[in-house]
């Protein structure tokens, strides 16, 4: 008996590694660590380089491990540390379905649709237990927490269609007609290049309104295709302000502030950086260079008082609330805090913590220190711009000419090589700080960072009885404590 198990097992594994089921959609072509499979007979096998694997196989990997597999036309899917998915079906002529159960996905699906007739529809979904998602072919990430349900896509090229799926709905079984239907609802939204969209079921039910990612997280993701990627950084600091300390975001680009309504037509609402929250439709956007914390896949939203970069037009996220290692992508939570699944930090060692914020406040001291002199640097070049002003004025008193004689008419340019203002080119928005319900919005959403630990009471009696033991204990030991005033006489022979 055990000897036909054997040979089943052994027969079975050959078929696989020949890729003679015609059932096989995908092949392994990078493996790291150590990755299962379970097949739809329930057989359980270690997933080699080279395998070929059916329809129904359940894959898992382990912590730092990933599996790179390409499917049957030529789309290419990574599994990440610590993942599971299922590979619900493949057809040739229809849409593929994916469901990841834990974990992370990166994918690049190919535009050539192979044998589908209908090039309308989605050429691969993917789905959780809360979202579905529609691609068409381009390169995305998905992941999913099982802990708090939460979904999250990011895309880096192409543009991926998102939904929420029903809370009804969510332990039924979906084939391409029902996933088409909800990719396709009136709810969906479609995330593009460089944009971030999720299902978190303690904001809102449905999905959110997409907005970009922080430029560093989304460079680094990018380049971070399997998701175990070493940091290559010590503990430097991220998300340094890119403005001049005290600066004014508007003023520093030359352009004018500009109030972007969240309730005027779509396209503003997309195009605000702002973001909205609609509490009648549950329709939502966080602000324009969130980041998130891809583990228990909760974004993190940049605060009121965030400096906007016109450059990238996004808010930068300021370090107290967490940095992006810059070769990973990964988020850190602040020293001695760590992000919980509820999106809430939870103080895990109160020492570090109350020392980074010890370190924040000299920071932003040496910030406000900058800004102060820099105000008393311009006072003073305004006074001597004025005092020379004024003298060159005195001296040409008696030969000037009226202000028509020589000068350009109103409205010309400046001529060649002069000096003025740039152009308003840019659109810098309205301060976050400045929309009230939109402030409360994200202090809702952000995590909130908990009071430093106090600091431990000394009895100052105990530190004098501490300071007389040291001294007798220096003395009788004939080696005065450096702190002690003790006489040492040298007896001559």
């Amino acid at each position: 008996m055990k000897l036909l198990q054997t040979l089943s097992v052994l027969s079975f594994s050959l078929i696989l590694a020949g890729n003679l089921y015609a059932d096989d959609v995908a092949k392994v072509v990078i493996l790291k660590g150590h990755v299962k499979g379970k097949l739809a007979n329930g057989t359980v096998l270690d997933v080699q380089a080279d395998q070929s694997i059916p329809e129904g196989t359940v894959l898992q990997t382990a912590e730092k491990s990933f599996v790179k597999l390409i499917f049957i036309d030529k789309s290419q899917m990574n599994l990440g540390p610590n993942s599971q998915m299922v590979i619900n079906a493949f057809p040739k002529k229809e849409a593929g379905i994916i469901t990841l159960v834990k974990g992370q996905i990166r994918s690049q699906v190919t535009k050539d649709y192979m044998e589908m007739d209908d090039k309308s529809k989605s050429k691969l979904y993917i789905k959780t237990k809360t979202a579905a998602m529609g691609i068409r072919g381009t390169d995305f990430q998905v992941n999913y927490n099982a802990d708090n349900n939460n979904t999250s896509l990011i895309t880096f090229e192409g543009k991926v269609a998102m939904a929420h799926i029903e809370k009804d709905m969510r332990e039924e079984k979906f084939d391409q007609v029902r996933l088409e239907k909800v990719v396709s609802s009136e709810k969906a939204v479609m995330v593009e290049h460089g944009q971030i969209s999720a299902v978190n079921l303690n904001v809102a039910d449905r999905a959110m309104t997409p907005t970009l990612l922080g430029t560093k997280q989304i460079d680094a993701l990018k380049e971070n295709e399997t998701g175990i990627k070493e940091s290559t950084e010590g503990d430097k600091k991220q998300f340094r302000n890119p403005l001049p300390p005290g600066a004014d975001s508007a003023s520093f680009s030359n352009a004018p502030k500009e109030t972007i309504s969240a309730a005027g037509n779509d396209q503003k609402k997309l195009s605000d950086p702002n973001g909205f929250f609609n509490t009648k439709t549950g329709e939502y956007k966080l602000p324009a260079g969130s980041i998130i914390d891809l583990n228990t896949v909760n974004i993190i939203p940049p605060p009121a008082n965030a400096v906007f970069d016109p450059n990238s037009k996004t808010y930068v996220v300021p370090e107290t609330f967490g940095k992006i290692d810059k070769s990973t992508g990964e988020y850190k939570s602040p020293e001695g805090l760590k992000l919980g699944v509820d999106g809430k930090f939870i103080l895990v060692d109160p020492e570090a913590y109350s020392k980074s914020q010890s370190i924040n406040k000299e920071e932003k001291k040496d910030d406000k220190d900058k800004k102060d002199d820099k105000k008393d640097d311009k006072k003073d070049d305004k006074k001597a711009n004025d005092a020379k002003t004024a003298e060159v004025a005195s001296s040409k008193e008696g030969s000037r000419v009226p202000a028509s004689d020589g000068a350009p008419p109103a409205g010309s340019p400046p001529p060649p090589g002069a000096v003025g203002p740039a152009p308003a080119s840019l659109n810098i928005p309205q301060p976050l700080a400045n929309s009230p319900a939109m402030v409360a919005f994200v202090n809702n959403f952000s995590p909130t960072a908990p009071a430093p630990p106090p600091k431990p009471l000394i009895d100052a009696r105990a530190v004098l009885d501490s300071n007389a033991q040291q001294k007798d204990t220096a003395t009788s030991l004939g080696s005065p404590a450096s702190t002690s005033k003790v006489h040492v006489i040298f007896n001559a022979p």
